[in-house]
């Protein structure tokens, strides 16, 4: 597993924990979807990986659209869009 793979699993198991496996699954999806289809640069998952998974869960939760979710998840960590 990579990096990447291990915190997106640590930011799935507090979704699961806090809100229930159903949203954990919707609420992950676009984060692992940017990250796997190689949209997200280095820099970007350097810097995601240095969060606290409850801090990206919570991002994640807010919800919106992948475009806003992807942006918000930029903002917090001071990336330019």
């Amino acid at each position: 597993m990579t990096k990447s793979e291990i915190y997106l699993n640590k930011v799935y198991m507090v979704l699961m924990n806090k809100y229930g496996v159903d949203a954990a699954d919707r609420e992950i999806s676009d984060l692992a979807w940017y990250i796997n289809t190689g949209r997200a640069y280095p820099k970007f998952l350097q810097r995601l990986c240095a969060q606290k998974p409850f801090v990206i869960a919570r991002i994640l939760h807010k919800g919106g659209s992948t475009d806003e979710v992807i942006k918000n998840l930029k903002k917090r960590l001071l990336l330019k869009e």
